[in-house]
């Protein structure tokens, strides 16, 4: 079987019907050896479903292989997005027990296949004396925030709830109320008094305006406190600003990686050839008319004197941005013409006609060549690496601002007796502890938890990966001990609660804490007829980038095959 991690080579168009099946047919054949290596309990996997690929059926049938394993039904967890789904996964566990205890006829192949487990599970029931059908409450299927109430509830202590508390879908009034103290301490003359004097002067004076924006950052607070912790601003900021400034960096320097392996070489010593040519008449230092006037493009001419390629070095950035800005116009599109504002002033101006034709060459090339020149519009998308002062300061107040808010929101929890599920996931993380100084309940769980199932696996946020990171902290390679992490990264439609997809391609890429699952791809489409899974393939492979791109949370399509031949 071929290594799914790796970009396959793409498939010759078919000639004819003939070859069309052919290729189907080893599509469909790839497909199968897939599903097959999924259940292999002993391994860890990430598989990549598409719609219509059975997914739900792949899961149900990992969960009652893995259920036939272990010693008790506590050590395989589960874990979904919604409580339909999570009611779906439980109801088909018991429904393919069910059916297999009262031995009913199994009616095709795929069915064959889950009911062979479910009747080991049976077996090992009986042996073990679960009596699951009885008692199908230790069946684990939980949604994160299921799982994360449940862990702070084990160590309310530690976790900082104390009781279990109410959990309020819909905490805006609570918001609100938070926000409407920190605004209250505009008098208090300290550096919280400040820090709301300034961010309210960048907002008109309008309170209004600043209160519904905190409300709004406060229920969403999950995707700014891990970043920017409003202690460790106060008491250390250069650190802070260092660190903060050094993410900046890597995500340039990965996005330069992109953008290097997008351009091919040829193409990278061209853009450096017509740079030259346009520095010679352009004012110094760095005045390309459509660069990013953001007080940071740097002395690109002087990048130029000793520049041999274009690199993925952040350094670099100013120079690749000149290059973007030669190449195309601030909307992203192919430039369709130079003049002298580009640096290539006309022969009676002292440019070369030569030099200018070979230019517009150059980029009547690129016009045919959209991949490249994608690859430079993502690189006029890339933040700068540093911070100027205006900005810091900015940052430094606002995070002030919103620090003193959420210190709000913890004393409005506390009278109100009730909390969001932001704070219930935070809870469950301080529960579990740190990965060097586990809490007695990450010790629990690591000597119960054997297997891990996740579905949808590419909707889930940085602060849940760091939840599955600490579930499995003490799984180790060829333990026995698995994850199965499930999703379409096509499909990742949460972006508004912090999910990034740019998490599935990293755990593809890079593995979950110290397990690297290994990838499988599934291709057959069991839901749709061949002709709207040749649509599909065809207008949707347009739609998305040509390649995955990991900083930017670009994922390419992926073609599907249609396992299901008639229009029935």
């Amino acid at each position: 079987m071929t290594d799914p991690t790796q970009t396959p080579t793409p498939t010759p168009t078919p000639t004819s019907a003939a070859d069309a099946g052919t290729a189907d047919a080893a599509r469909l054949a790839a497909d199968a050896a897939a599903r097959e290596s999924a259940l292999d309990g002993a391994r860890s996997f990430l598989v990549q479903a598409p719609a219509g690929s059975g997914k739900t059926t792949l899961l149900t049938q990992r969960l009652l292989l893995l259920l036939a394993r272990v010693q008790e039904p506590e050590e395989v967890l589960a874990i979904t997005f919604t409580r339909k789904a999570a009611a779906e996964m439980r109801h088909r566990v018991l429904a393919a027990l069910t059916e297999a205890a009262a031995g009913l006829p199994v009616e095709d192949e795929h069915k064959a296949r889950t009911r062979a487990l479910a009747l080991a599970v049976l077996t090992h029931d009986a042996s073990r004396g679960w009596n699951l059908l009885a008692d199908p409450g230790r069946l684990r299927v939980l949604t994160f925030d299921a799982l994360c109430l449940w862990l702070a509830g084990r160590l309310p202590v530690v976790s900082g709830t104390g009781a279990v508390p109410t959990v309020q879908p819909d905490a805006t009034p609570l918001y609100a109320r938070a926000a409407s103290r920190t605004l209250a301490r505009l008098d208090d003359g300290d550096a919280v008094a400040d820090a709301v004097a300034a961010v309210l002067a960048w907002c008109g004076n309008d309170l209004a305006r600043l209160e519904g924006l905190i409300v709004a950052l406060l229920a969403r607070r999950d995707h700014w406190l891990r970043h920017a912790p409003p202690g460790q601003f106060a008491a250390e900021p250069a650190r802070v600003r260092a660190v903060l400034e050094a993410s900046l960096a890597a995500l340039v320097s990965d996005g330069l990686a992109e953008a290097c392996e997008r351009l091919p070489a040829a193409s990278r010593a061209a853009l450096l050839t017509h740079l030259r040519v346009a520095a010679r008449h352009l004012p110094p230092p760095d005045a390309l008319p459509d660069a990013p006037a953001d007080g940071h493009s740097g002395d690109w001419c002087r990048l130029l004197e000793s520049a041999a390629d274009l690199e993925a070095d952040p350094a670099t950035l100013p120079l690749w941005r000149a290059a973007a800005a030669f190449a195309l116009t601030q909307s992203g599109t192919v430039r369709k013409s130079l003049d002298k504002r580009n640096g290539f002033p006309t022969a009676k101006d002292g440019g070369s006609a030569e030099a200018k034709a070979a230019a517009k060459g150059f980029l009547d090339g690129l016009t045919g060549r959209p991949r490249e020149a994608a690859a430079l519009a993502e690189v006029q998308r890339l933040p700068v690496t540093r911070y100027s002062e205006p900005q810091w300061q900015a940052l430094r107040s606002i995070v002030v601002m919103l620090g003193a808010a959420a210190s709000e929101l913890e004393f409005v929890f506390a009278e109100a007796g009730a909390v969001d599920y932001v704070a219930v996931a935070r809870a469950a993380l301080t529960a579990l502890g740190p990965d060097d100084e586990p809490t007695d309940l990450a010790l629990g769980l690591d000597y119960r938890l054997s297997h891990l199932l996740v579905d949808e696996f590419q909707d889930t946020s940085a602060a849940q990966v760091a939840l599955l990171e600490r579930l499995t902290a003490g799984f180790s390679p060829g333990d026995g001990r698995t994850v199965f992490l499930v999703g379409d990264p096509m499909q990742s439609i949460y972006r508004f609660r912090e999910a990034d997809v740019g998490l599935f391609l990293r755990v593809r890429d890079r593995g979950l804490g110290e397990l690297k699952p290994e990838a499988l791809v599934l291709e057959a489409n069991f839901r749709s007829a061949p002709p709207l899974v040749d649509w599909v393939n065809r207008v949707f492979a347009a739609a998305f980038p040509a390649e995955d791109a990991l900083p930017a949370g670009g994922v390419r399509h992926r073609r599907a095959t249609a396992g299901r031949r008639r229009l029935d």
